[in-house]
């Protein structure tokens, strides 16, 4: 019997080594700890007593049956059909009111946040390992409330779920609201009357910028004007922070939800009566789980909710990358009559099932074809949807005479540049074991795909761009080999500009090939008609993203080496390569969107007509 436990911490560590001693096979997923130091130091000694986390690191494959695609895309609906297993249409319907919802399709869309945030956690990698392992009775032991939604009917996982956990969420809600720091209410009411007379909100997800501080990949400029008598004035819009993101040091207009004052006494006699009036739909284990999930969504929303009320002159709030923006906030802005917009943000998540879902007034799709699929999808609720083309893309044609100093003496020698982009890698050791596609095992066997590809192209050369700089691949002492055969490599090197905004676009714009572990650049690649191949496969399992697309399979999506070979010369040297046709023709069909000039301007300028609408 294997025993995993979900998370450990120092006062698990005994339990664990009376199992371990009485010879039983236990495994963790996560430490469950915020700061670094306090993972090491657990981590280090569970391993000196050889408990170690779930290897899925080690093992020799992992079966496409049962693979990545479980924690993310989900193409068999597995965390979708658990939702409807949990709750029926019918006790959902009894909680619409409460949330001022007429249909039962977006409660089903807020329950599946935490149905599938389950699954990509917990659940979804223990079915991965019962499939590697199908003659093991598996026992997963929790002691967090959260993993009773870890549903589903494997016949060899068994669970022990004692939610410990509770007594410290009643601890932290009491202690939140007997300590308040008046200061902070009183400096911050101020705020929020500079910020009343606002009418557009731009709801960022940790700041302005993507990556980190120090690398930042590109800034989230899509909805800033240049008129500087604009509602979208980047100086003028009001930036309404949900994640307690600091403010940055540009002077704009910030203002956390967190510092925002509400009546405490409302929200909650509003969230007992909640919980006593139903009560009476709790009628077996699942509709209980039913209820204290609605019980913690109602309290949230209604937080949500009185903190916008208080912004009587707001007409539209712009979510920032749609998909994590809390549902509970969307509703809230909603019922408060601000109509709600988003962009679509990564174009996979078109064809996801269970993660990706959406409630929005008004959505940006990437191309016509996505529109489509997403008006008659189930998953999300969406009332208007717009074709308005791919936003980043149009930063290609800004950087179309940049050349990266990295590159500029192989581009003017005439060389093919291939640029590789890379995953980000699992910190430690302890998160690479059960990381399914960023394990450091499957990072070496990236880097040693790009040397072979180096050393079969002469007249190349191969630059390797990850999503950040703080990439253990440079710093930590595993890679060291790795790293020596790449410096050795005279065609190949690693990236090490990460101050630029936008680098791996401008990049990408000099690229002959780009060859991707799927990201959403990759997909701006081929709309722009870079040809793009995606790398498909790790040290150990096959298709990552590809059982995603619902659309007829692609040669472009590359399952091993021989053939990111073969399609690699064929995009090349090749200019009657079946691949480019290939590429062609995905940029008229599932790319396709009618007006590609200045997608920026058309969105701001559709966004301020809503704005007008709404007085």
């Amino acid at each position: 019997m294997d025993i995993i436990f979900g998370y450990v911490n120092f006062w698990t560590f005994p339990l664990i080594k009376i199992l371990k001693y009485l010879r039983f096979n236990v495994y963790y997923l996560f430490i469950d700890f915020d700061k670094k130091k306090k993972k090491n130091k657990l981590a280090k000694k569970l391993e000196i007593n050889n408990i170690l986390p779930v290897p899925f690191e080690l093992e020799k494959k992992i079966s496409s049956n049962a693979s990545f695609s479980l924690c993310e895309s989900d193409p068999n609906e597995v965390a979708y059909n658990k939702n409807e297993t949990l709750v029926s249409d019918k006790i959902l319907s009894k909680y619409c009111s409460l949330f001022s919802v007429d249909k039962i399709k977006k409660l089903r869309i807020l329950v599946q946040d935490i149905i599938f945030f389950q699954q990509i956690r917990v659940s979804g990698k223990l079915d991965v390992w019962s499939a590697i392992h199908p003659k093991r009775k598996i026992l997963y032991v929790s002691f967090k409330f959260k993993c009773f939604y870890n549903l589903g009917n494997n016949k060899n996982i068994f669970k022990i779920i004692i939610p410990l956990d509770v007594f410290n969420f009643f601890i932290k809600i009491i202690k939140k609201n007997t300590k308040v720091k008046q200061e902070t209410s009183t400096q911050n009411h101020k705020n929020i009357n500079d910020f009343m007379n606002k009418k557009v909100a731009f709801i960022p997800h940790k700041g302005i910028s993507y990556g980190e501080k120090e690398s930042k990949l590109y800034e989230k400029s899509l909805y800033y004007s240049a008129d500087k008598n604009s509602n979208f004035s980047k100086n003028d819009i009001l930036h309404l922070d949900y994640s307690n993101y600091p403010q940055p040091k540009e002077n704009i207009c910030w203002l956390s939800f967190e510092s925002i004052t509400f009546s405490k006494y409302t929200v909650y006699l509003k969230t007992i009566l909640f919980s006593i009036r139903k009560i009476y739909l709790i009628r077996s284990w699942s509709t209980f789980l039913v209820w204290i999930f609605f019980i913690h969504q109602y309290n949230k929303y209604l937080i949500y909710f009185y903190k916008i009320k208080k912004f009587k002159n707001l007409k539209l709030a712009i979510l920032d990358y749609e998909i994590l923006c809390p549902k509970t906030l969307v509703l809230a802005l909603q019922n408060n009559n601000v109509h709600t917009a988003a962009t679509q943000e990564r174009f996979i998540h078109t064809f996801y099932t269970s993660y990706a879902n959406l409630i929005v007034d008004t959505y940006f799709t990437i191309s016509e074809f996505s529109a489509k699929l997403i008006k008659k999808s189930k998953y999300h609720d969406i009332k208007n949807i717009i074709a308005a083309g791919s936003y980043r893309n149009n930063l290609f044609s800004d950087f179309k005479n940049y050349i990266p100093n990295e590159i500029a003496d192989a581009k003017k020698k005439g060389k093919k540049i291939i640029v590789l982009l890379g995953y980000p890698s699992a910190n430690n050791w302890f998160e690479s074991y059960t990381s399914l596609q960023c394990s450091w095992l499957s990072q070496i066997s990236f880097l040693e795909d790009a040397i072979k590809l180096a050393k079969s192209f002469d007249n190349s050369f191969l630059i390797i761009k990850y999503k950040s700089e703080k990439c253990p691949i440079r710093s930590n002492p595993y890679f060291k080999n790795i790293l020596k055969k790449i410096s050795e490599c005279e065609n190949l090197i690693l990236a090490s500009d990460y101050k630029q905004s936008f680098y791996a676009y401008k990049l990408c714009n000099n690229a002959d090939l780009v060859i991707a572990k799927h990201t959403s650049i990759g997909d701006e690649c081929l709309i722009q008609g870079i040809p793009t191949l995606f790398y498909e496969y790790t040290h150990n399992m096959k298709g990552l993203q590809s059982d995603a697309f619902n659309y007829s399979p692609s040669k472009i999506m590359c399952y091993d080496f021989d053939e990111l070979l073969e399609n690699s010369k064929s995009l090349l040297f090749n200019k009657e390569s079946n691949l480019k046709s290939e590429i062609i023709k995905l940029k008229q069909t599932i790319y396709y969107v009618s007006d590609t000039k200045d997608i920026k301007k058309n969105i701001i300028a559709k966004l301020e007509n809503m704005i007008i609408e709404k007085k």
